[in-house]
């Protein structure tokens, strides 16, 4: 994974940069330096949305999870970046067929499919992100709201917006993505904005890593919005070059801080920490205190946000600040109404 920016960032972005670099180089030789036997070995798998890492974005801030957790504790890691749901579906079953021989731990992602045993895991450990299935033994699910930080992006985006005019694309239109949309239609609503296209991928997962697609969608929505909000994964890289061709056309990045993607383009990003579950639940692993049941993390704890780009702070930093308590109440009532 090339994680190298390509805009020149500023000197302590470049260092941390390079230092996350080296260290997913190290990562295969970490996890396999191992004191322990294999039987006793922690085993991590981990089954990506289409794309994987290397997208920047969704996947990158898993694999930075892993990345930390690596640092002070010992297993072996096993990856899949399947292309469908189909294929998710196999890789799941083959990897959940034959009871454990030892401790083991699973991540999957974004309400990827765990067939048609969904509970059955040969004595495993389950964490899926993004999703919220039933409960099962074994399972913890972790959902980030995401509706209060995207509520605060909306508000941002009729900031510097003269037309105060916005759009959005989303990789999929399922209920993951469209929690982010509800949020961003009702901060620009609320800044005095209108959101003036919607527009979806693709019916699959492939919408999440097609930034060719992405970019031209882009390039069209441009010319009535002054801003395009992607909820799409990797795709999203196809609507920063789109914002970057044109002039006074601006975006924002997801999930990660994504501002040196596109420095004078990239107003903020909705963070998410997926990375910090996904550390804490290989500790927890580690030290045998995995607990199960339905965890829902948002802007209250600190587990999702909007970074605003410091480029921008000077023109959206206060009036987001000043809607903080205002997304928030927002994202109590959708949350009644789509729960």
């Amino acid at each position: 994974m090339d994680l190298q920016p390509e805009a020149r960032p500023r000197a302590g972005r470049a260092m941390k940069a390079t230092m996350l670099r080296c260290v997913a180089m190290l990562l295969p030789l970490l996890l396999g330096c191992s004191q322990k036997p294999e039987a006793e070995q922690l085993r991590v798998e981990v089954l990506y949305t289409t794309g994987g890492v290397g997208d920047r974005s969704y996947c990158d801030d898993v694999y930075a999870g892993l990345v930390r957790a690596s640092l002070d504790t010992d297993f072996r890691l096993t990856t899949r970046a399947p292309g469908s749901r189909a294929e998710a579906e196999t890789i799941f079953a083959a990897w959940t067929a034959s009871p454990a021989t030892g401790p083991e731990l699973m991540f999957t992602m974004a309400g990827l499919p765990r067939g048609t045993t969904p509970c059955a895991f040969g004595g495993r450990h389950v964490v899926e992100l993004d999703g919220n299935d039933g409960p099962c033994s074994g399972l913890k699910t972790v959902t980030y709201r995401s509706f209060a930080p995207s509520f605060l992006a909306g508000v941002a985006a009729v900031a510097v917006s003269p037309r105060k005019k916005a759009s959005v694309i989303g990789g999929m239109d399922i209920a993951i993505v469209n929690e982010f949309v509800r949020g961003f239609v009702a901060g620009v609503t609320y800044a005095g904005g209108a959101v003036v296209d919607t527009k979806y991928l693709s019916t699959t997962q492939i919408g999440f890593a097609d930034p060719a697609q992405a970019q031209t969608v882009a390039e069209a929505m441009y010319a009535d919005a002054d801003v395009v909000f992607p909820v799409a994964g990797g795709s999203g890289m196809g609507v920063f070059e789109a914002a970057k061709e044109a002039a006074g056309r601006y975006a924002f990045g997801m999930d990660v801080d994504q501002s040196w993607l596109g420095r004078g383009v990239i107003v903020g990003s909705v963070v998410r920490r997926l990375d910090l579950s996904v550390t804490q639940a290989i500790h927890d692993e580690a030290a045998g205190e995995f607990i199960d049941g339905a965890e829902s993390l948002g802007l209250s704890e600190a587990a999702t946000d909007l970074v605003v780009n410091d480029v921008f702070a000077d023109r959206v930093a206060a009036l987001v600040a000043a809607a903080r308590g205002d997304a928030l109440a927002a994202e109590a009532r959708d949350l009644a109404e789509h729960p």
